[in-house]
């Protein structure tokens, strides 16, 4: 929601009235009485699918088992028809967006990664040099989540308890992890290699637990497992056949057609990283994640904690192989039973009516245009082209001589202010000059200028949700 339009200001009046002018007024501060009839839960365990598109949820119904998706749709309140208030959706906005409850324009994670004005470079969205690794001599451990502007739910809890509540973040993504966990989190853990690793912003060494796990090799057991169907393969008539042209293969195969070896592959894509982008990385995150519950005590104490899990593994399975692929498909019908196996864990931890828990999505995606194509839907693959390159010579050729743009990243084109400045150019001159140039180019349906965004109160469509994700800064 965007935060400007629900902002209310509420004024109480409250007056104490004599009654009789003879009799003495006293004032008697009474502590208020607060309904206690229902308890808090002991955890909540907030679930974020990586790229979950909300038909799959019906798509593979008849699949799925009745202890996962079904069990927390039936058991639980399901909200339908409920859209993303932004845009751009990528994984950093989307986990940023779910735990803050506002967009980008207010918590300033306006994509994964981006161009900095003010060092003038790409950063990304959890990276932080103040910090190091802990589990790790790489620089995947120096994160933290400064560059997010606004508190989240887990941070509001600790707020609430005096931060006497325990909030962790687990995600095969260290954005998955960080940004759910929030700014007080007691810990965020992401898989790095074959390890899972942390941030010195959360403390200095691994506990001993996350070292016994590592050092179990899990990773390397995975591997040797492999990647195999759940169901037979003529039960997987929701998606296309498999080895069809609209996914992509793994290095060093001809063909993307189950069984997988991933022992084998592996050295050629992204040794220990394949996993990920397998139902087995999933498996890797739930594993962890009860390994958490039980050796931080989580839900054992006087006060809620608050568990932030991010299934990414859909989101590497989904890029590769499509959304309409096999592969996609098996990769939700084993999340659905490692969803069932956590909440009999949950069970059996808590009891039924002592936990909470929520799922949704941070984002979605599209069919391959390539399949669209052929079923003779009007669309094309866009890239910018030599859109900037024309747009430079213009610029030079109206203004004269000079660097004039610094970046085009995120379809975002960032000006040399300082150069636009020195010349003495009207900036919002230029800035509408560029979009009549760029509406020109094939493929582009609208333009927005920092002005226009900066200027104008939109209200629906797609202009709303540009405002809501474009942070001035």
């Amino acid at each position: 929601m965007n935060a400007r339009k629900h902002i209310l200001t509420i004024i109480i009046s409250l007056s104490l009235f004599s009654w009789g002018c003879n009799k003495t007024k006293q004032i008697t501060e009474e502590k208020p009485q607060i309904s206690t009839s229902i308890d808090a839960p002991k955890l909540v365990v907030g679930i974020v699918i990586d790229q979950m598109r909300y038909d799959y949820i019906y798509r593979y119904w008849d699949d799925y088992s009745t202890g996962g998706f079904k069990r927390l749709i039936q058991k639980g309140f399901f909200y339908e028809n409920h859209h993303f208030d932004y845009a751009p959706t990528y994984t950093g906005p989307g986990h940023a967006s779910i735990y803050t409850g506002t967009t980008p324009e207010m918590h300033g994670i306006i994509a994964n990664d981006w161009w900095d004005k003010e060092s003038d470079t790409t950063v990304y969205c959890v990276s932080d040099t103040n910090y190091q690794g802990v589990g790790t001599s790489s620089n995947s451990g120096q994160m933290s989540p400064h560059r997010m502007l606004t508190t989240t739910i887990t941070d509001q809890l600790k707020l609430a308890t005096n931060n006497r509540s325990k909030t962790i973040g687990i995600s095969l993504k260290d954005r998955g992890a960080i940004l759910p966990a929030g700014h007080m989190a007691d810990a965020a853990y992401w898989l790095v290699g074959k390890d899972w690793i942390t941030s010195t912003r959360y403390m200095n060494e691994l506990p001993q637990w996350v070292r016994n796990y590592n050092n179990e090799n899990w990773p390397d057991k995975f591997l040797e497992k492999g990647w195999h169907l759940t169901n037979p393969i003529e039960q997987y008539d929701e998606s296309l056949p498999d080895n069809n042209p609209f996914e992509g293969a793994y290095k060093g195969t001809l063909k993307p057609t189950f069984p997988y070896d991933l022992k084998t592959l592996a050295p050629d894509n992204y040794d220990y990283g394949i996993l990920k982008g397998t139902p087995l990385g999933n498996q890797l995150l739930l594993d962890f994640a009860k390994r958490a519950i039980v050796n931080e005590k989580m839900g054992q104490g006087e006060f809620t904690d608050f568990l932030a899990l991010s299934f990414s593994a859909t989101d590497y399975v989904g890029h590769q192989f499509g959304t309409q692929a096999i592969e996609t498909q098996d990769a939700y019908l084993q999340l659905d039973i490692q969803i069932a196996d956590l909440l009999v864990f949950l069970d059996q931890q808590y009891g039924k009516d002592n936990y909470l828990v929520f799922f949704t999505a941070d984002h979605g995606a599209v069919h391959a245009p390539s399949f669209m194509q052929k079923n003779k839907v009007p669309v094309k693959y866009w890239n910018p082209g030599n859109m900037v390159d024309d747009i430079k010579v213009d610029l030079n050729k109206k203004y004269g001589l000079a660097e004039w743009i610094n970046n085009y990243s995120n379809d975002q084109i960032f000006l040399n202010l300082f150069a636009v400045d020195s010349a003495g150019i009207d900036l919002h001159e230029m800035e509408d000059y560029i979009a009549s140039r760029v509406i020109l180019t094939e493929g582009v349906q609208k333009v927005f200028t920092g002005y226009a965004l900066q200027n104008t109160e939109f209200t629906k469509g797609v202009s709303d949700k540009i405002q809501n994700g474009y942070h001035q800064q």
